[in-house]
C-alpha cells in the first residue's frame, strides 16, 4: 500500500521552480505528523506581543491543515500508484490525494455527508485516536479559517484527484487581529516550532525538515541550550526534547 506523502515548496505561484522537496515514506501516523511538521515549517509565523508572554500564530490555522492532511490519508485511493501531495506556493497551500470522491458522493455532498472510502483504514484511525476527526473535516476546516478571518478552503475534484486549497494571507498587507509587534521567523524559532509538535524528533529529522545540515542543527540546539530555552531529557536514543517555559 502506497502511503507516501510528497511535500514540495515552490518559488512563486506556479510549479516552475522547486525550492525544497521531501518524501515521507514511513507508517501512516508518522507520515501524517511529518507532513504537517514540514508544511508548518515552510509557512510564516507571527509573534504577537501584548505585554505578557509572546504568542505565536501560524499564518494558516494548524487545525485546518492537520484536518486536510488527515482527510487526504483517510480518503485517498490506495489502488492508484500516486502519492499524496502537499504543495506550498507563495500565495497558497494545496493538499491533494489520489482518487476523486467515493462512489455515491457528489461535489454538493461535501460538508454534508460522509462516506469513508477505506473502512479498514477508518477502523485503524479509530484505534489511533484520529477517527473522531474524520467525517466532519470540511466543516472543521471552514470554521477554523473563519476564525482566522480568512477565506474558506477551495475544493477541486475530478475522477482521479481531490485537492484542498488554502489561500495564504498577504502578510505585508494584512495582519492577524490584535497584532502589536511581529518579527521574521528565525531558524531557531523554526526548530522550536518543530520540536513543540514532535518532542521525540531526532537531529537528523530536524535537519531534513528545516533544510539545513545536521551540524547546523547541532549549532542552533547548542545555542538554545545555552540560553536555557531547550533541554534534552534522557539519552540520544529514547529521550526527548523539552522547551523550557520561562514562567516556570
Amino acid at each position: 500500500m502506497n502511503a507516501t506523502i510528497t511535500c514540495v515548496l515552490f518559488q512563486g505561484r506556479d510549479k516552475y521552480k522547486i525550492l525544497d522537496q521531501k518524501e515521507f515514506e514511513g507508517d501512516l501516523y508518522s507520515n501524517y505528523q511529518d507532513a504537517f511538521t514540514y508544511l508548518q515549517s515552510k509557512l510564516n509565523t507571527e509573534y504577537i506581543i501584548k505585554g505578557g508572554p509572546r504568542e505565536e500564530k501560524l499564518e494558516l490555522p494548524k487545525s485546518a491543515l492537520r484536518e486536510a492532511i488527515l482527510n487526504a490519508i483517510a480518503h485517498r485511493n490506495y489502488f492508484l500508484n500516486a502519492n499524496i501531495q502537499v504543495y506550498i506556493f507563495s500565495n497558497r497551500a494545496e493538499i491533494t490525494n489520489p482518487g476523486g470522491l467515493p462512489p455515491g458522493m457528489s461535489y454538493f455532498d461535501l460538508g454534508k455527508k460522509s462516506m469513508p472510502r477505506n473502512f479498514l483504514l477508518f477502523g485503524l484511525m479509530q484505534r489511533m485516536g484520529l477517527a473522531e476527526k474524520v467525517g466532519t473535516g470540511i466543516l472543521r476546516m471552514n470554521h477554523a479559517m473563519e476564525e482566522y478571518n480568512l477565506e474558506k478552503p477551495v475544493m477541486e475534484v475530478d475522477e482521479n484527484w481531490f485537492t484542498i486549497i488554502f489561500k495564504r494571507p498577504e502578510l505585508e498587507k494584512e495582519s492577524f487581529e490584535g497584532r502589536e509587534k511581529s518579527t521574521p521567523q528565525k531558524t531557531t524559532q523554526k526548530i522550536l516550532g518543530v520540536i513543540k509538535e514532535n518532542p521525540n524528533i531526532t537531529r537528523k529529522e530536524l535537519a531534513s525538515i528545516i533544510g539545513i545540515s545536521e551540524d547546523g542543527i547541532k549549532y542552533h540546539i547548542a545555542n538554545l541550550k545555552s540560553m536555557g530555552v531547550l533541554e534534552r531529557i534522557g539519552p540520544d536514543k529514547g529521550g526527548y526534547w523539552r522547551i523550557v517555559d520561562n514562567d516556570e
